[in-house]
């Protein structure tokens, strides 16, 4: 007996993008670039992937915006560029720290520096 089925999601995230309104949680989260991919499974371990879709999602309830594949190597190639590195490192910040008081991020930004001093 073959035990088949579709409909396992991945979903990789390429990286932050910009900050956004959820219309769904009412949420100003930083979007995320994502790749989902959808798969056939066999004895429910996937085996190929049969879709693939372009999107940025909410990090906080996962509503998603569909982009065409121009539109999602647009936003990747700005996410990756050297221009964009500052920006990147402001919302890789805020991402990190988030949840953490004053003294913690302040605590931590110390650890970081003494560990680059270290090397």
């Amino acid at each position: 007996m073959i035990i088949w089925g579709w409909g396992k999601v991945t979903r990789k995230i390429v990286g932050p993008v910009f900050e956004r309104s959820c219309n769904y949680c009412n949420s100003d989260e930083v979007w995320n670039l994502c790749v989902v991919r959808t798969w056939f499974t066999l004895f429910f371990i996937p085996i190929i992937p049969y879709r693939k879709q372009y999107c940025i999602t909410c990090p906080k309830c996962y509503s998603y915006i569909d982009l065409t594949e121009e539109q999602f190597q647009e936003m990747k190639l700005s996410i990756t560029s050297q221009s964009n590195n500052i920006n990147q490192n402001s919302v890789n910040d805020d991402m990190k720290y988030r949840g953490k008081t004053e003294t913690q991020i302040n605590y931590l930004k110390q650890m970081e520096e003494y560990k680059n001093e270290a090397n």
